[in-house]
Parts: structure tokens; C-alpha cells; sequence
């Protein structure tokens, strides 16, 4: 875990953090490199994907890759959202110097960083720029080519867990008012007043957002999750969602954890 990052993430959020690290920091090179920053590509994702097939006895790609970006996305998004919303910082991941290191089954063991930025007075989504508008559409983009998959897909399963992330956090009590304001700003603008595009919107139905009394979310596209072995539909799956007409039941996020 990056130091500086540590007190928020204590107890129950740990996980939520432990899988970023920088470079020379202890216990930051674990023994599977399998690609650098320059080498995410779709080579890397189809090795990826193979290991993942392996571990869990799965031949849909396509279902793997999505449960793999929301995977990613829950390790590498909390600790910038809040490196960037509490420190002004924005973590160095759009540098070819990342080390992305894999666990046994194919996904993120630890992604270690060159440096953790610099105190920067910049707005929150140009903070979170290297990592929304650099890191991940590469990624993006390696996995929806190895898989045969839309990125549209894939942008939207990250999306549910990036809202449920940002609202966790919004409503964390060490946030100040302009800080809540500005995360729920973030997650819920297509691109923010300085022109930085978030291509986490639009992740739900319109009307079927997070957030809305009475309203059950519900995602814009199927993330596959049935078709994993041992999985259902997740509880924001528009297979399921009921018709506009009906008064729709109580739906369940992507969230980081419960407060410390």
C-alpha cells in the first residue's frame, strides 16, 4: 500500500488499496512481472485471460474480461480517488514505467507506480487524468481486443463500481462538503468543466442512476456475470431490472466497504 494512502484505507478499506504500491517501497516487487507500462497491450490481456480461463474453469472470455476490469477497477481507483480528492494528488499510472505484477489466476497481484505525484492545485478529474484517460483505456482497449469484447462493455462494468466507489467515499465523514460535492460531481458528469472526458458515465439507465429515492439502479449493459461459473445476475443486471411500469425493488452497488 502506498504510504500516504494508509490512514484512510485502515481496517475493512485495507483491501481496497493494498494492490497499488511505488516503486522501492517495501514489499513493492512481488516475483510475477508480467508487463511494463508500455506493454499492456493485447498480448498481455490475452495472457491474462488465459490464466484466468485456467483458474476458474471458464471459456467465456468475454465474461472474464468484464468481471476482470471490475476487479481492476476496485484496485486501482479507490487509492487515486482518494490520493487526488484529500491529497490534491495525481498518481503517476499514464507513465511506461508501471510495473503490473499478476497473481496465479491471471488478475492484478500489484500494480506499482514510478512515484506518487506531486500536491497539485488542479481539479479532481484532472488529478485522476492519468490513471481515467491514460492507464485505462489501454487497458481497456488490449482486453476488448483479446476477448472479441465492446469496450462499451467493459466501460460500463468498471462504471457500476466507479460510482459505487465515488459515493462510498462521498459519504465518508473525513470528506468536507466541497470534497463530497466534487466526487459526486465527478462520477455523475460525462466530462468535467475543465474538459477532461469520464468515460465511466453513463454506466446506467437514465432515470436508473444511483442515488435516486425509490429508484433501483439499473446498469445500461449486461455485465455477464451469470455466465461465470457458480455466479447469477448481479444485482443492477437489466435482464432482471423490472419494466418502467412496475415500481422497481431495491437494488444493490458496487461499493468500496463500510466505513471504518
Amino acid at each position: 500500500m502506498i504510504d500516504f494512502l494508509a490512514p484512510f484505507f485502515a481496517g475493512p478499506l485495507r483491501p481496497y488499496a493494498e494492490r497499488l504500491a511505488l516503486a522501492g517501497a517495501a514489499g513493492s516487487e512481488p516475483s510475477r512481472v508480467m508487463a511494463r507500462g508500455a506493454s499492456l497491450d493485447a498480448g498481455w490481456a490475452a495472457e491474462c485471460l488465459a490464466r484466468a480461463s485456467r483458474a476458474s474453469d471458464c471459456e467465456d472470455l468475454r465474461a472474464l474480461a468484464a468481471a476482470w476490469f471490475r476487479d481492476y477497477t476496485m484496485a486501482v481507483l479507490p487509492g487515486a480517488l482518494v490520493a487526488a480528492t484529500l491529497h490534491r494528488r495525481g498518481l503517476t499510472f499514464d507513465a511506461d514505467a508501471v510495473v503490473w505484477c499478476g497473481a496465479a489466476n491471471g488478475w492484478l497481484a500489484m500494480l506499482v507506480l514510478p512515484d506518487g505525484g506531486e500536491a497539485s492545485g488542479a481539479t479532481l478529474a484532472a488529478l485522476l487524468s492519468p490513471l481515467v484517460n491514460a492507464h485505462l483505456p489501454r487497458v481497456v482497449a488490449a482486453f476488448s481486443v483479446a476477448a472479441r469484447v465492446s469496450q462499451r462493455l467493459l466501460w460500463c462494468t468498471g462504471g457500476v463500481a466507479a460510482a459505487g466507489i465515488a459515493r462510498q467515499l462521498a459519504a465518508h465523514p473525513v470528506l468536507t462538503p466541497a470534497q463530497r460535492a466534487e466526487v459526486l460531481a465527478w462520477i455523475d458528469a460525462p466530462v468535467s468543466i475543465d474538459g477532461f472526458a469520464n468515460p465511466f458515465h453513463g454506466a446506467f439507465r437514465p432515470g436508473a442512476e444511483p442515488g435516486k429515492p425509490g429508484v433501483a439502479p439499473v446498469r445500461r449493459i449486461c455485465c455477464l456475470n451469470y455466465r461465470l461459473p457458480g455466479e447469477g445476475h448481479c444485482g443492477t443486471c437489466p435482464r432482471t431490472a423490472p419494466t418502467p411500469s412496475r415500481t422497481p425493488s431495491a437494488g444493490a452497488n458496487v461499493a468500496i466497504a463500510s466505513t471504518p
